[in-house]
């Protein structure tokens, strides 16, 4: 018995130094495993490369409608389990039409190895990547097919059928004259066009732009009669155009001064990035190219006014790092109370605010409110936290509006002022929208409107403006009320002066 037990003695340590052994080879297969992934996702293209993402789900808990394609789903970046038919029947309509102009010089062969010779470039743009199916017998499009599965073609034709549908549809919106045909129903149909300019524009429903211009300069490049790429995706998107100087003029070849604007234009990542530069004043003065920053086209003043730059002088504790939105900003209503005058600005560039505090007077431009206002904003203010996190136009201008709007009397007073113009008929439905905007919106550390806000609060507390403006509401708001205000102190003095003549003659 004793030596049988000390014959399974070894057995037993062999069979638990055995048993150690597989839990280490199991544990180091595992180890050896992460590393290998966090190897191959090192090798991503790095944030700034990957220009088309997924929007911060934070964002579309707020209203993910705004960034939801109603009609038109380009590029690969989302799975979709159904895509509606008649838009990828159109967009093989369009197809063969951008075919049958482009064969002069380029044939479906050619687009074809541009796009295989660009795949990974175009895939590095990506956050995901899925391919679009089209099942012809049972009228399924799905887009759930990952591009690493192994199906390149697939990959390759959705590129082309989105891009060849942009280009015609940009031709067909540029000249009218283009032959169309009975079966487009994006023209046909009343205010369709509308909505597919508004699906081209969100944030992650884009192609790169290097792709559809290379598309395009394969298929009409040196031809004279067509226009640049870049001259017609502006004409395109020209209802979101908002700058002082016409769009033609910036597209002048010769025209010097808009030179270094028009090359931020060409650089554009995609539809969005290009709509973001639209948005952003420019200098027409020749010195400003050389300057690094933007500038605005502001005529030289004898007075000293509030532009839209970062601030040079050091913000109040208000507007310090991370509060660069200020701790407050009294709503329109209440700075008209506290003697601003607001005025509406000539200017066509949302962002060309400016405050001049020898008067009091604040300058905004008009800003139209309709129901594609929300997805507009939402999809740059989106794009702008993600790729410009620390030059935050459009989310700083949104910012200063959603001081200035607290409540629907500060809605109609814009209104009346010709600030806003209200086509969402409700003057509560501004107001929703705006104090909605920055939720979960990071600010920068400089807000552009840091001076506008610091010279705000300082000129509205002082008092004598206080009391002027006061006097203005109160006894001068109307002509009438100006002149019973008028006679009645007239009434006082003559009542004082004849009580005094009283007096004295007792």
């Amino acid at each position: 018995m004793d030596t049988d037990a000390t014959n399974h003695e070894p057995q037993i340590v062999n069979n638990c130094s055995s048993s150690e052994e597989n839990l280490f080879n199991a544990f180091a297969i595992q180890i050896q495993s992460t590393f290998d992934i966090i190897q191959q996702y090192s090798q991503h293209p790095s944030i700034q490369d990957r220009i088309i993402c997924c929007v911060n789900p934070l964002l579309r808990q707020v209203n993910a409608a705004a960034y939801r394609p109603n009609f038109v789903i380009i590029g690969p970046l989302r799975c979709y389990d159904s895509i509606l038919e008649q838009m990828e029947m159109q967009k093989r309509i369009y197809l063969a039409s951008f075919l049958r102009r482009a064969e002069k010089k380029a044939s479906l062969n050619h687009f074809f190895k541009l796009i295989k010779d660009s795949a990974d470039r175009i895939h590095g743009c990506y956050e995901e990547t899925y391919c679009r199916s089209w099942d012809f017998r049972s009228h399924e499009i799905q887009q759930i097919i990952q591009v690493n599965d192994g199906r390149p073609e697939l990959f390759i034709e959705m590129v082309l059928v989105d891009a060849s549908f942009i280009i015609e549809l940009f031709l067909r919106a540029y000249n009218k004259e283009l032959e169309r045909g009975e079966t487009d129903f994006i023209f046909n149909t009343p205010g369709k066009m509308h909505d597919i300019r508004r699906d081209l524009f969100l944030a992650h429903n884009q192609l790169p732009f290097f792709i559809l211009k290379a598309i395009y300069d394969l298929a009409f490049g040196g031809n004279p009669a067509c226009p640049s790429f870049l001259r017609l995706t502006c004409h395109f998107f020209s209802p979101y155009y908002n700058q002082n100087v016409s769009i033609s003029d910036i597209m002048l070849a010769n025209h010097c001064n808009y030179d270094e604007y028009r090359a931020k234009l060409e650089g554009a990542k995609h539809f969005t990035d290009l709509l973001r530069t639209l948005q952003i004043p420019y200098s027409v003065h020749k010195d400003c190219s050389k300057e690094k920053t933007l500038c605005s086209k502001f005529k030289v003043l004898h007075i000293r006014r509030s532009r839209l730059q970062p601030s040079s002088k050091k913000p109040e504790k208000s507007l310090q790092a991370g509060k660069s939105q200020g701790d407050y900003l009294y709503s329109a209503v209440l700075l008209h109370n506290a003697g601003v005058k607001f005025k509406v600005s000539a200017s066509k560039c949302l962002l060309d605010i400016e405050f001049n505090k020898r008067n009091g007077e604040l300058k905004i431009p008009t800003l139209k409110v309709d129901e594609s206002t929300e997805s507009f904003f939402r999809n740059l203010m989106a794009w702008e936290q993600r790729y410009y996190s620390h030059d935050t136009f459009i989310c700083d201008y949104i910012f200063l509006m959603e001081y200035l709007i607290k409540s629907s009397g500060d809605v109609d007073f814009l209104v009346r002022r010709r600030i806003i113009i209200n086509q969402l008929g409700s003057n509560t439905a501004v107001v929703t929208l705006f104090n909605n905007f920055c939720k979960h919106i990071t600010p920068a550390e400089k807000n552009h409107y840091s001076d506008i806000f610091r010279e705000l609060n300082a000129y509205s507390a002082i008092r004598h403006h206080n009391w002027i403006a006061t006097l203005k509401l109160q006894h001068f708001s109307t002509l009438w009320r100006g002149v019973a205000t008028i006679a009645a102190a007239l009434l006082l003095v003559l009542t004082l002066i004849q009580t005094i003549c009283a007096i004295i003659s007792l």
